[in-house]
């Protein structure tokens, strides 16, 4: 929205479209399209990949990307730059900024990065950038490049994540406890990908639509649902991720527990109470 305002005081007509309501509708006629996302696992997901293939040919259209990231955008704009191509679009430029980041094998570790972002100065920006997108197409501008480095740790993390093992292999890796699960259906009501079934006073089920954001974990207020996360063989990766994160000096976070299926923040005097110290310590 705040780009959108941006090219509209360029006087630029705008048609915003939620991904979460369904497939964009074809982008013929249209000058210039932006597809935003929030990066997941350090890399562009799925359903934005999907998105802009239900687009079809853009036959040489600008084209642009806006990311949310809470640590590291990862390889999320590169991601984006490759599917646009081959859309045959044209790379117009790229929007990139911080997001409160409530991913469960961060915040179980007790750890909220960029916390309150996209803030006023995020939203200022984005309106700015979205203003400037006529200027930098007139000036052929949108052939400067921008690249994010990723570090081969990630690159690690990715390939283990990748979609295919998400669909075929993790989705059918979510079970619940039946002993603690109260039938609730909190866990279908928040899956972004309507992927989990669920009738009143019947277990939830998973389909294969699953792009491992692990929400429905988060949320369970009876900590009932098991996945893939829980495996011993992700916890040095998360735990590398939160201690360089949370050393970086560009990253704000905060300290958090998770409640009931409720992430709350820990207050700074009680933390440094009970011997938080500042050894950002993940274990």
């Amino acid at each position: 929205q705040s780009i959108a305002g941006g090219l509209q005081e360029s006087e630029v007509d705008v048609v915003l479209h939620d991904l979460a309501s369904g497939p964009p509708p074809h982008a013929a006629g249209f000058d210039l399209v932006g597809i935003g996302y929030p990066v997941q696992y350090f890399r562009m997901p799925p359903p934005a990949r999907a998105a802009i293939s239900a687009l079809g040919d853009l036959a040489g259209a600008e084209a642009f990307a806006f990311i949310l990231h809470s640590t590291y955008p990862g390889a999320g704009i590169e991601g984006a730059r490759r599917a646009l191509r081959r859309a045959h679009a044209r790379a117009a430029g790229v929007f990139s900024c911080y997001g409160e980041g409530l991913f469960l094998g961060y915040t179980r570790l007790g750890y909220m990065f960029s916390p309150g972002h996209p803030d006023a100065g995020d939203l200022w920006a984005a309106h700015e950038f979205g203003g400037g997108l006529p200027v930098a197409l007139a000036d052929e501008r949108s052939s400067v490049r921008h690249r994010s480095r990723t570090h081969w740790v990630y690159a690690l993390e990715r390939a283990a994540l990748a979609p295919w093992l998400m669909r075929h292999v993790y989705s059918r890796l979510f079970h619940v406890d039946r002993s603690l699960c109260t039938r609730c259906g909190k866990c279908a009501r928040v899956c972004p990908t309507g992927n989990i079934t669920w009738e009143r006073g019947a277990l939830p089920e998973w389909g294969r639509d699953c792009v491992a954001c692990v929400t429905c974990v988060g949320v369970c207020p009876e900590s009932a649902i098991r996945c893939p996360l829980d495996w011993p063989v992700f916890r040095p990766f998360l735990r590398y991720n939160v201690a360089r994160a949370a050393r970086d000096p560009s990253i704000e976070h905060v300290r958090v527990e998770l409640k009931r299926g409720k992430v709350v923040r820990i207050d700074a005097a009680r933390y440094a109470h009970e011997g938080g110290g500042c050894d950002e310590r993940t274990d």
